[in-house]
């Protein structure tokens, strides 16, 4: 991997509004109104 190395990633999010997750990012970055979590299913170099 170098300079102009990318990814393709492929999978599903969602954004939290509440629960554990959300209190432990808004904790850190109180301007925080959601969190977006990103489960990657796969993923491939494209350089």
């Amino acid at each position: 991997m170098g300079p102009g190395a990318g990814f393709l990633l492929e999978g599903t999010a969602r954004f939290i509004k509440q629960g554990p997750e959300f209190d432990m990012m808004k904790s850190k970055f109180s301007f925080l109104t959601r969190v977006l979590e990103v489960k990657v299913t796969s993923i491939k170099q494209t350089l």
